[in-house]
């Protein structure tokens, strides 16, 4: 799911923009950017890579983001919600975005997490906060900032320390934030200015350690997951239930921002080619899952066994997701390998020589500027057909002469399939979660700004 203004961009909308709204309960429409862990403005950019570099830190931000997924899909992981498991360091993320909360307002960049629920940010006065590049948000400088009382039924959901409602999420590798339940008024942009949000709950983090986000302008995370501390949860009446995001084509570099927008910015135009799947119903396991019940590699459908995709709600085994956080495509080795069979003897067929490159590009070929014949995949679903055209399909390395199919074996023990960020790109989609769809169609998402 799965976004960001600069701060003097916001600035300037505060500037211009004369009514601030504020809507405690009616329909609202805004827009977050995601920016791309590869643009100069994003607090991850590792440099100015390569685009081949750049495909490779995605390919190995990839794996790690499969294994996360694969942990959130265990039995295990709802039982423990404050135990994530998993990594924060800045090469596992590849989207940041921006907030702002307080009065007067503070910008802060987050991490976007779809795997995650609690919305938490740095927050002074600290006791252990790690050097962060951009000011840390100061709750006894904002006029809208109270604390969680430990009656409140949302501290239920945490815990009540010496009077005051507490949060702790711990993370692999040592990594913990602890802090205040606390409420907040968030800013957002909308197509008509801005809107003020109040008491969107967060965690107040004012123990944060064994990050390694030193000298970085990342503040913390902004869940958003199904989990009721996130974003998407605490708004679903004001958005309706419905978020969407198109993401911008990365032909030459992956620097773009793409928009993921919520509520009444998700209206899509009337068009025909809309297609519709539904969410699988579970209530267990925070990923949204949809029923693949087949898959073509060019005009060849392969004819798995119905329930080779399914998801046993039970163990949280199988299903298959869109996830913006991995790369390519990810399938369990059984369907991984039928799947590769056939393109592998439809590159063969044309006299394309396959080439060692990496255990995790296993599938590549010479690459010859005038060859064109590229097979498209089409993921079969009960009631819509997902093509994912050529462009949106292969990696290529021009400079080291080969390319590759964008196909993985899924890492994980839960046999998940994944269909990752490079097979969404140039397509928008709307999740409808008060009727149970995603809606789907192609759009050229650079001119969707």
């Amino acid at each position: 799911m799965v976004v960001a203004f600069s701060p003097n961009m916001i600035f300037y909308y505060l500037a211009i923009h004369s009514i601030v709204c504020f809507v405690p309960s009616e329909s609202i429409g805004f827009t977050l950017r995601l920016i791309p862990r590869f643009s100069p403005e994003s607090p991850l950019y590792p440099g100015n890579l390569t685009f081949e570099e750049q495909l490779d830190q995605a390919i190995e931000i990839s794996k790690s983001r499969a294994n996360y997924s694969d942990f959130l899909s265990t039995p295990e992981s709802s039982l423990s919600p404050d135990n994530i498991r998993f990594w924060v360091r800045p090469d596992n993320f590849f989207y940041t975005t921006e907030v702002t909360l307080g009065t007067p307002t503070s910008p802060q960049q987050l991490l976007v997490d779809t795997g995650s629920g609690l919305i938490w940010t740095q927050c002074a006065p600290c006791i252990n906060c790690y050097d962060q590049s951009i000011p840390i948000f100061n709750r006894d400088q904002s006029r809208t900032y109270s604390k969680v009382p430990c009656d409140d039924p949302i501290c239920a959901r945490h815990k009540c320390l010496d009077g005051e409602c507490a949060y702790q999420i711990n993370y692999g590798g040592g990594a913990v934030s602890r802090g205040l339940v606390s409420k907040e008024t968030f800013t957002f942009t909308t197509n008509q200015g801005l809107v003020r949000v109040p008491n969107i709950v967060f965690g107040c983090g004012d123990d944060n350690q064994r990050f390694a986000f030193d000298r970085r302008g990342i503040s913390g995370i902004l869940g958003l997951d199904m989990g009721p501390d996130s974003l998407t949860m605490q708004l679903f009446n004001q958005i309706q239930g419905r978020f969407s995001y198109c993401l911008v084509y990365s032909k030459a570099e992956m620097t773009a921002s793409s928009p993921l927008r919520f509520g009444e910015d998700t209206v899509l135009p009337p068009r025909p080619d809309i297609q519709t799947i539904s969410i699988v119903k579970q209530r267990r396991f925070k990923n949204i899952y949809v029923k693949l019940v087949d898959v073509s590699v060019g005009d060849k459908r392969l004819g798995f066994p119905p329930g080779t995709f399914d998801l046993d709600t039970n163990t949280g085994r199988g299903g298959c997701m869109f996830d913006t956080g991995a790369l390519g495509m990810y399938f369990n080795q059984g369907p991984y390998d039928a799947v590769m069979k056939e393109f592998d003897d439809h590159f063969s067929s044309f006299g394309l020589k396959r080439v060692s490159v990496s255990k995790d590009l296993r599938y590549c070929y010479n690459y010859h500027p005038k060859f064109q014949a590229y097979a498209k995949m089409t993921l079969h679903f009960p009631t819509a057909d997902y093509v994912v055209e050529p462009t949106y399909l292969y990696l290529h390395y021009e400079r080291k002469g080969y390319f590759c199919v964008g196909v993985f074996i899924y890492p994980g023990q839960q046999q998940q399939t994944i269909i990752g960020s490079w097979l969404q790109q140039d397509m928008r989609l709307l999740y409808d979660l008060n009727v149970g769809v995603i809606r789907f169609m192609p759009e050229n998402c650079a001119a969707d700004q």
